[in-house]
């Protein structure tokens, strides 16, 4: 998990940071962790900027490096980000789709230095692909031609 904007409100946001990771999520906030599934190598990263740390040490490529680079960013703002340390895919929300969209315009506000360009769905940049999430709620209630979104994204070897 990385935490976002939301969560600058709370009194201390520590205090859920340490109960996600009790929970037996994984903290990736500004940090990395390198995984092996089914022996192949996976990069993580978290990337909670700018409420949040600084970007991930991320290591550069190289012969025995990851096969795949993830990073998990709260705003696709970071895409910049992703593209500079070669990421493969990047999972972004923020946006929550622009929370009301309309036929033949889209995302009316998106929360994004690209305005609705990223609100949602997926966009590749090379090296990377990104999935922007619409997510689930917000902090306006209102949602018109936006509905809530729980993304379930299959990764499959060529």
């Amino acid at each position: 998990f990385v935490l976002g904007n939301h969560e600058r409100l709370l009194p201390d946001a520590d205090e859920l940071r340490r109960a996600l990771a009790a929970a037996g999520l994984t903290d990736l906030g500004s940090r990395t962790e390198l995984l092996a599934i089914r022996g192949a190598r996976i990069l993580l990263a978290g990337n909670e900027l700018p409420w949040f740390g600084t970007a991930p040490l991320v290591p550069s490529p190289q012969p025995l490096a990851p096969s795949f680079r993830i990073l998990l960013a709260h705003s696709p703002d970071q895409l910049y980000l992703a593209k500079i340390d070669d990421f493969d895919l990047m999972l972004a929300g923020h946006t929550h789709g622009g929370q009301i969209r309309l036929p033949g315009l889209g995302a009316l506000i998106s929360p994004s230095w690209h305005g609705w360009r990223y609100a949602s769905g997926v966009f590749h940049e090379p090296p990377t692909v990104m999935h922007v999430s619409r997510g689930i709620s917000g902090s306006h209630p209102i949602r018109l031609n936006c509905s809530p979104e729980i993304a379930l994204l299959t990764l499959t070897s060529s």
